[in-house]
């Protein structure tokens, strides 16, 4: 009864006798230390592994409680509890340890310190954050509270940032935060977007003219962003395909911080905090000559890279359940997911990202009567044509559908190991799979080579 329990421990457990001879190691013995010889019963201990700690008790007759150390032979670092053992009447028999992989106690320690870096950053700011704005930085997904950690410290600073990410993936969303969470978010963000902007009118767009300074000008002059943006922040979105005549005097304002309107033969100063975005590769046009090396580095101070909605799984339906409570204030209409539509969302790779979500629910909210659940009838028909590619348009039988179950785990394992970057606890979190179980598992479909 005794050694089934101890079978059933997630904690590596070994026994020798006073002869160093192996009494008893449970399953997560061979486990956590990497152990490929399958059964080492009845064998001396230091034949086959050299130099071990609990061979070390068993002669020093000194408990070693709580010490962290190196199993040499597998490099594998462990905290153990080891101590000699006695009978009855006071002689020694043996020796027993039992351990738990520290790697995994300390990858806990690291994301409770981050958790809790995390939540000093949220307290700190309180007071200065509006209550949509802390909802836009809620999130259960790794990568995305690193980012938002990054933008909560890089708003406090005056230093360019340069955000990246795909098309629909929140880059002005994250600009937006940027200035709210700054000292200068009393004063205005101006947005320019450097694309949609005629060449021929970019420049009085962003430096302004005089009165008469060409054919069309107002009487007065305006000014340009640059000085609407004096004290604040100014978001210069799709960056990448800002032309290159306007490249170099951007350059220029940056390092001098003034500007000169169009037809005027006086500078204005200027202090302005620059947000950049961008979705296409700045290091490639910069290789092309189509972006300028010393204005891509001006920019690239602070770089913040976010993650496409297919990388943020965890956050998915908490996203969709904000936004729907935002169009149910909006179309006073009160809508909720069905469960078909919940699994839709979550298989479906949304090439879109955040702004895609966006308006398929838009899509959603137009289609369905009020008090109904948004079913696979209120989606654009593209994403169920999308869905049903991606599945081969094959219905299977249960019996085909038995006969890929360990196809269908494997390839779930070996993504959740790629998503944790071969964290084993946050593999483990994320499949909810007991150790025991998912130790099984990598060794039953031989993919202990892709853990570290």
């Amino acid at each position: 009864m005794y050694k089934t329990f101890m079978d059933q421990m997630h904690d590596g457990v070994i026994i020798i006798d006073c002869h160093s001879r192996v009494i008893y190691a449970n399953q997560s013995y061979y486990e956590i230390l990497g152990i490929k010889q399958k059964n080492i019963i009845d064998m001396k201990l230091e034949d086959i592994q050299k130099d071990t700690k609990i061979v070390e008790v068993l002669h020093s007759e000194k408990k070693l409680i709580n010490v962290a150390f190196n199993f040499k032979q597998t490099n594998v670092r462990i905290i153990a509890n080891l101590m000699p053992v006695y009978n009855d009447e006071g002689d020694k028999i043996g020796a027993m340890s039992v351990f738990r992989d520290a790697t995994a106690t300390r990858a806990i320690e690291d994301e409770l310190y981050q958790l809790k870096d995390y939540a000093e950053y949220l307290s700190g700011q309180l007071q200065q954050i509006s209550s949509s704005l802390l909802q836009k930085m809620d999130s259960k997904e790794p990568l995305q509270r690193e980012v938002n950690l990054k933008l909560m410290r890089a708003a406090q600073s005056d230093a360019s940032v340069l955000i990246t990410g795909e098309s629909g993936s929140g880059k002005e969303v994250a600009a937006d935060l940027l200035h709210e969470l700054s000292p200068r978010n009393q004063h205005p963000l101006i947005k320019v977007n450097c694309a949609s902007i005629p060449e021929q009118l970019i420049e009085s767009e962003f430096f302004g003219y005089v009165e008469g300074a060409f054919t069309g000008a107002v009487r007065q002059g305006r000014k340009g962003k640059f000085e609407l943006a004096n004290q604040g922040t100014l978001f210069l979105d799709e960056v990448g395909d800002m032309p290159l005549s306007l490249q170099a005097k951007l350059l220029r304002v940056l390092q001098d911080q003034k500007i000169q309107r169009i037809g005027d033969d006086k500078s204005v100063p200027v202090n302005v905090r620059i947000i950049a975005a961008t979705n296409v590769d700045l290091i490639e046009r910069v290789k092309s000559k189509q972006f300028r090396e010393d204005l891509f580095y001006r920019l690239h101070v602070i770089p913040i890279h976010l993650p496409p909605l297919r990388k943020r799984k965890v956050d998915l339906l908490d996203l969709t359940n904000d936004l729907i409570n935002d169009y149910s204030v909006r179309t006073h209409k009160q809508l909720t997911l069905s469960a078909e539509v919940k699994q839709l969302f979550i298989n479906y790779d949304w090439p879109g990202n955040i702004r895609e979500l966006h308006n398929v629910l838009e899509y959603a909210f137009v289609m369905a009567n009020d008090g109904e659940r948004i079913s696979k009838s209120h989606l654009p028909s593209y994403m169920l044509d999308s869905t049903l590619q991606n599945k081969d348009q094959v219905a299977l039988t249960n019996i085909e559908l038995y006969l890929k179950t360990a196809e269908i785990e494997k390839a779930a394992i070996v993504e959740a190991l790629q998503l944790s970057d071969n964290n084993r606890t946050k593999a483990m979190a994320l499949l909810n799979m007991s150790r025991k179980s998912f130790y099984h598992k990598l060794k039953h479909y031989n993919l202990t080579e892709c853990i570290r």
